[in-house]
């Protein structure tokens, strides 16, 4: 009986140290978080119109949030289908970087319930590896480097973040970082409001939007709808149905003797 405990124990434990070597990068200190197969879905929360209209213009301020992302209750559903693990950022002249990334199947924001099929199939979504490399790009240009919201971060998400230089060094926006947060502190037309982005410390992802007056109070917001469904790991996988298969065998041969005794 011990003997067989412990086969179990030396099993799994190998199994889990497989599943950990399988996801680390030797060529840099950052990982991306997200897995193949992993499940987000994000949901419109608040959508304050008449604030909204005051602050971003009467005009102009359905194409300061995501498309058709404009009324509480649509939600949008993202699904990694593919991990590309030598992705790159290509600015022309500036230079090539290697950059994170995956395919992902789309499924557009809607007020109904998502079709069966995504809007969008195997839609690339890519960022820098490094901070670093964000830095040397936007240096050349002289710009800041959030001039694209960043669909996801690489982990640790906070030290990423805090590694970007051009934060303070934007002559024309201000933007500053919290912990697992980029603020942008705006002024459109004279109205004074912030963007919040909140990231996901264990996959990165950007799992927050908001929009924030000058009195405090949120007048946009899509976030998460439930907790991000994770992908799973092959190796840690075929473990466990290794696990299961050792055990039945092990029943059936129990059994068997029993029967033949």
């Amino acid at each position: 009986m011990k003997t067989k405990y412990f086969l179990l124990g030396f099993i799994l434990s190998h199994i889990i140290l497989f599943s950990t070597i399988a996801q680390v990068r030797a060529d840099t200190s950052y990982s991306l978080g997200m897995k193949k197969d992993t499940e987000i879905i994000l949901e419109v929360k608040i959508v304050d119109k008449s604030e909204l209209k005051d602050v971003l213009g009467h005009d102009s301020w359905e194409s300061c949030i995501p498309e058709d992302a404009d009324t509480v209750g649509m939600k949008q559903k993202i699904k990694l289908t593919a991990i590309m693990e030598n992705a790159e950022i290509n600015l022309g002249v500036i230079g090539e970087y290697d950059a994170f990334g995956f395919e992902a199947d789309i499924w557009e924001w809607t007020i109904e319930e998502f079709d069966a099929e995504p809007d969008e199939e195997e839609f690339e979504i890519v960022w820098f590896e490094d901070p670093e490399d964000i830095n040397d790009a936007y240096k050349v240009v002289d710009g800041y480097a959030y001039d694209i919201i960043m669909p996801f971060v690489p982990i640790d998400v906070v030290k990423y973040l805090d590694e970007i230089d051009e934060w303070e060094e934007n002559r024309y926006e201000e933007w500053r970082t919290k912990e697992n947060m980029v603020i942008h502190d705006s002024i459109y037309d004279e109205e004074n409001f912030l963007e919040v982005y909140t990231y996901d410390t264990e996959n990165g992802f950007l799992t927050r939007y908001q929009i924030i007056d000058e009195d405090g109070a949120v007048i946009y917001e899509y976030g998460l709808l439930s907790e991000i469904i994770p992908g799973y790991e092959l190796p840690l996988i075929l473990g466990i149905i290794g696990i299961f298969t050792i055990g039945l065998i092990y029943i059936m041969k129990k059994r068997y003797n029993l029967i033949i005794n």
